[in-house]
């Protein structure tokens, strides 16, 4: 977790390269030399980005029947912020992956779409090349114990997003993936970003000066009212349970109501069977 905590902290001061389309081209040359047919072909759709972005904002500034049909796509709402940019299947003996993959767009921010949909199309292959790395070695493991290749059973990755809260300040989207073998789990990765700065923003942008205290007590009385119910079993503070949250780094999105929600992936604060916690911070944002 701390890790985790410490990456962030760094996302934070990540500034956009002048260099970066030389960059991503690079980048995308480079990994097409070293990956096998199914990651090439990723690739070669991501570098199709910026054509598609091109021709939906022409199509929408051109064609009123585009555009009208755009408006009715609950995703993206009235203000187009997120959108499906690519959406692909791929299957072989190992792995099955289904993927929708989101971009920003038309936000007035050319700087801030670059550096998010460059950070989008980095963590969407790092999750390829691991689910491909793990699924290859897991087969050879089968095999290396006694097992029959018939029996091997590919990996299941899905891969999609949420759009949480969009307005002409302030866009809130996530990034999971699930993943299932034996079991399943699912990881997230959380964007709430000032459209006008380009900031990624936390609790202490959003809350101000006192957003530990605002969200420690709220958190505190809706686990406290929660588990009035006898379904519910959340860890002692003293056996790993919720003690407050760290800094203002904390997991969290926007919801449609544009309200604060702070995110505990499963088992962090709670058994297992009571799956991700999420709780609304009932506080007026900054």
């Amino acid at each position: 977790m701390k890790n985790i905590k410490k990456a962030k902290n760094v996302y934070n001061s990540i500034k956009v390269p002048k260099e970066l389309d030389y960059v991503v081209n690079r980048a995308i040359t480079s990994e097409n030399r070293k990956r096998n047919y199914s990651i090439l072909h990723f690739k070669y759709a991501i570098s199709t980005i910026a054509c598609l972005f091109l021709c939906f904002v022409v199509m929408i500034n051109l064609n009123p029947s585009f555009a009208a049909s755009v408006e009715e796509i609950p995703i993206i709402g009235n203000i187009a912020k997120v959108f499906t940019v690519l959406e692909f299947k791929n299957e072989d003996d190992t792995k099955l992956i289904e993927a929708k993959i989101p971009a920003l767009e038309n936000t007035g921010n050319t700087e801030l779409e670059k550096r998010i949909n460059y950070e989008i199309m980095l963590k969407i292959n790092e999750i390829l090349k691991e689910t491909e790395e793990r699924a290859k070695e897991y087969k050879e493991a089968v095999i290396a114990t006694g097992g029959k290749e018939e029996d091997y059973k590919p990996i299941n990755i899905q891969i999609g997003y949420d759009l949480g809260y969009s307005s002409d300040k302030i866009v809130s989207f996530e990034i999971h993936k699930s993943e299932t073998l034996a079991s399943s789990y699912t990881e997230y990765y959380y964007y709430n970003i000032d459209i006008e700065t380009g900031k990624k923003l936390n609790l202490r942008d959003l809350l101000g000066e006192n957003f530990k205290k605002i969200v420690d007590d709220s958190i505190y009385s809706q686990i406290e009212e929660r588990s009035k119910n006898p379904e519910n079993s959340y860890f002692k503070k003293e056996d790993g349970g919720f003690n407050g949250i760290e800094n203002e780094y904390q997991d969290f999105y926007i919801n449609k109501d544009g309200k604060i929600v702070i995110v505990f992936e499963k088992y962090e604060i709670a058994p297992g069977y009571m799956g991700k916690q999420e709780f609304i911070i009932d506080k007026k944002i900054v």
